[in-house]
């Protein structure tokens, strides 16, 4: 096969690697992209516009729901078919589009997955060889194997957002972010949900009073759960499906289903590349091992986004990356990341939401912080849904008058957590944001109240 050499080699077309080699391209060098599946990436595709656009049907639902006998007389007829037409006329149009626009940049695109030779040639597909002088590994993140009988048989998160019926019962394996989004979207939408939940709560990674007053309300919304326990087979069963469940205890159950889908976890998208053979470390489920410029182990070989060991495994991330890098090899600058505090959210039925410093970390902490925690479902803003989870656990630094901390749960919580951000990384004195005078009455009124 013959050699064809690039000044940048970019694998992978999610957001981050078509950002890299666009302004690659615009600083005049030659680029070559290559993604092994449709151009675009998980975000736009399999993940999280896609999985917006049920939320807010589902959404919708809930909002209808609680509101019975407050006006609403009846649910409104919904049809699952016509939610996933209107999904596909986002994610259909998006692969030829972005391709379509590398290539009108100058962009060499194949379609194909990568994999190493050694430090500077990468293969792609098996009959394309590519020499980099610079080589941007943007390749992100898939559904964990899961090692147990059965397996195959459950659907993976990216399977579910392009699935053509919605059925009347399912089993979620797995409570994190995917797993919670998706058993509150089908639950709101009328399909009966079990989740399979490894820790004492689902969505651990948030703060854990937020989370046990979501999962009180999911319960009382008739969603099933099975904490700190785990899947442990699969079988079909005629047309239905057997999982058996184990608890920490070792106590088995069996429960019948319709469909099971697995989301417990993502690991970094690396088996393809053959980092061996160029000399670049990586952690199997951690990713590939970056420095604080998100170079490799080799000083031309770079990985931004979900693949990765820097940052958290999120779309704005994988994009602050691809800014940073791109300012460091085409405008000179530092390109050095400083991600602190990332907000992160959950779009559940309410949203959950977090950024900065944890009620955990504060406690081990020698500053003065103060823990502004309540149950706030009785203030007008929930109170007018009738929602009846709405919550907040400020974290402030007495010394310093700042926020250091926010974590929140209830209606309009995955916006409002952006200000909270935006006060804790531009360190606004907490005496400053008491004067400001916020529209109300909006989820971003409450910020006031919740800093006193």
């Amino acid at each position: 096969m013959p050699l064809k050499e690039y000044d940048v080699v970019v694998v992978g077309a999610g957001s981050s690697g078509q950002n890299v080699a666009l302004k690659a391209a615009a600083a005049g060098k030659s680029v070559v992209m290559t993604e092994g599946r449709d151009y675009g990436g998980t975000c736009p595709l399999r993940g999280c516009d896609p999985k917006l656009v049920l939320h807010a049907a589902a959404e919708a639902v809930y909002r209808v729901d609680l509101l019975r006998g407050k006006g609403f007389t009846a649910a409104p007829a919904f049809s699952w078919p016509d939610l996933m037409a209107w999904k596909r006329s986002f994610t259909e149009p998006l692969p030829p589009k972005s391709r379509k626009k590398m290539e009108e940049s100058g962009i060499v695109v194949h379609d194909a997955y990568a994999s190493f030779e050694d430090a500077h040639t990468l293969c792609f597909g098996g009959d394309v060889r590519v020499k980099g002088k610079t080589i941007v590994l943007a390749t992100g993140m898939k559904p964990a194997p899961l090692d147990i009988p059965g397996a195959e048989l459950m659907l993976t998160s990216d399977a579910f957002l392009d699935m053509d019926d919605l059925p009347a019962e399912m089993i979620i394996v797995g409570g994190g972010y995917i797993g919670s989004e998706t058993a509150h979207i089908c639950q709101a939408l009328g399909c009966t949900v079990t989740l399979i939940v490894a820790g004492p709560v689902a969505l651990d990674k948030f703060d854990e009073d937020l989370a046990a007053l979501l999962l009180a309300s999911d319960r009382r919304r008739g969603m099933n759960f099975h904490l700190e326990s785990k899947a442990v087979a699969v079988r079909q069963a005629g047309k239905r499906f057997e999982v058996d469940v184990e608890d920490q205890s070792g106590k088995r159950v069996t429960l019948t289903t319709d469909r099971i889908i697995h989301c417990a976890g993502r690991v970094p998208n690396l088996e393809e590349l053959q980092l061996e053979k160029a000399g670049i470390d990586y952690d199997e489920k951690k990713g590939i091992t970056v420095n604080a410029h998100l170079q490799t182990t080799l000083d031309h070989v770079y990985a931004i986004g979900d693949c990765a060991d820097s940052g958290l495994p999120l779309t704005p991330v994988a994009t602050y990356d691809a800014a940073r890098l791109s300012e460091a090899l085409f405008e000179g600058k530092s390109g050095k990341v400083d991600y602190y505090p990332i907000p992160t959210v959950a779009f559940c039925l309410p949203g959950i939401a977090s950024v900065g410093m944890t009620a955990a970390e504060a406690k081990k902490s020698d500053r003065a912080i103060r823990v502004n925690f309540s149950d706030a479902s009785d203030w007008f803003h929930p109170r007018h849904l009738n929602e009846p989870v709405f919550a907040y656990k400020v974290l402030i630094d007495e010394a310093e008058d700042v926020i250091v901390g926010a974590h929140l749960v209830g209606p309009g919580a995955t916006e409002l957590i952006n200000l909270f951000y935006l006060a804790i990384r531009q360190r606004i004195p907490v005496a400053e944001l008491s004067q400001l005078i916020f529209a109300y009455p909006t989820a971003a009124s409450t910020l006031k109240s919740m800093i006193h």
